[in-house]
Parts: C-alpha cells; structure tokens; sequence
C-alpha cells in the first residue's frame, strides 16, 4: 500500500533526479580537438624570447594576411606580447580554417629553457566544437 510518507518521498526523489539531470546539461561542454603540434618559430626574435611558459598556458593565435613574407603568416601571442610565428609548414591549413571561420585555441605543450631558443616552445593548436 502506497502511504502518504512514501509517495512524497518518490516526488522528493523523482524531483532530485530531475534537477541533478538539468545540472548536468546546463552546463555547456567544450568539445576540442586537437589538430597539430609544432616549435614556435623565430622565438628568438621575440620581445619575450627569455619568458618562461608554462605546460597548457593558454596562447592567442593572430592571423597576419597582410604579411610580407607569408602570406597564410599567424602570430602567437602570450598575453599582449608577441611569441612569433607558426612554422609555414603548418600556417596554411591553420590559416584556411582560421579565415573559414572555424573557433581554434592555442596552448603551451612543452617549454625547456635550457634548450636552444627555436626549440624551447611546443605550441598545440585544437578546435574548438
């Protein structure tokens, strides 16, 4: 026999799973996939060429269509300064999904000081959604 007790604990429970269930979907899940890794190129050019980064710091990635020396050109920042560029072997296609619309994200994914300075920063591209 279903008694007034146990019915508003089935509502109480019922009610729980269903606000944990919305939790759940409200919030938003960034699906990002990662695309390429490569060196920073000219970090020795850079203004902060002696700057320590830190694993998964994320970076700002800057399309540079005008260019002169490459035309698919894309600099990465840290913060407000300039880190250098992405390698052209690479800049094409990021460029291309860049101009196309497509949400990229950029992060540090391995940085060692004692290295030389065009081997000191690994920079991992992902896409966003």
């Amino acid at each position: 026999m279903l008694t007034r007790r146990v019915f508003l604990k089935h509502i109480a429970t019922v009610s729980a799973l269903f606000a944990t269930t919305a939790k759940l979907h409200s919030k938003e899940t960034t699906v990002q996939t990662k695309l390429t890794t490569f060196k920073v190129a000219g970090l020795q050019y850079a203004e902060c060429a002696d700057r320590h980064f830190v694993s998964k710091e994320p970076l700002r990635l800057q399309r540079e269509a005008d260019n002169l020396y490459d035309k698919y050109a894309i600099a990465v920042y840290g913060g407000e300064k300039k880190v250098w560029y992405i390698p052209k072997a690479n800049s094409r296609i990021i460029a291309s999904l860049m101009d196309s619309g497509v949400s990229l994200n950029a992060q540090v994914r391995y940085f060692h000081i004692e290295k030389e300075p065009w081997e000191r920063l690994w920079v991992s591209v992902f896409k966003v959604g």
